[in-house]
């Protein structure tokens, strides 16, 4: 029972983390597409303004002038902010799983070991 628990949630993790990116990516292409044909920014700046205000890094040096991008930007930015820090969550929790399989594994080699050393100092 538990090699499936573990391995459905192995897939569950991987499932959420591709998700998770994929719709992290969607939302930064949306934004820079907004940004491109209403700010009248080239392609580049435009991609830079998605992946820093969903980072909340926020540098000031490129600002929003029409009112259309605001109010764009007042629905994209919690909905952006919450994706990125769900993914990043989700890449960490990934990580912490791969470590503490690897571990049980390390774990479990060492048992016969021991064992054996148990047996041999009575």
């Amino acid at each position: 029972m538990g090699k499936i628990l573990t391995w459905w949630l192995h897939l569950r993790l991987e499932s959420t983390v591709i998700l998770g990116a994929t719709a992290l990516l969607g939302l930064i292409a949306l934004c820079a597409v907004f940004v491109h044909f209403e700010e009248d920014w080239a392609w580049i700046d435009s991609f830079y303004f998605a992946i820093v205000s969903i980072t909340t890094v926020g540098y000031g040096d490129l600002v929003p002038r029409q009112e259309a991008t605001r109010l764009f930007l007042i629905f994209y930015l919690p909905i952006g902010i919450g994706v990125a820090l769900t993914v990043l969550a989700s890449m960490g929790t990934k990580f912490l799983d791969r470590q503490r399989r690897r571990l049980e594994r390390v774990h479990d080699a060492m048992e016969p070991h021991e064992e054996r050393e148990g047996r041999s100092a009575k």
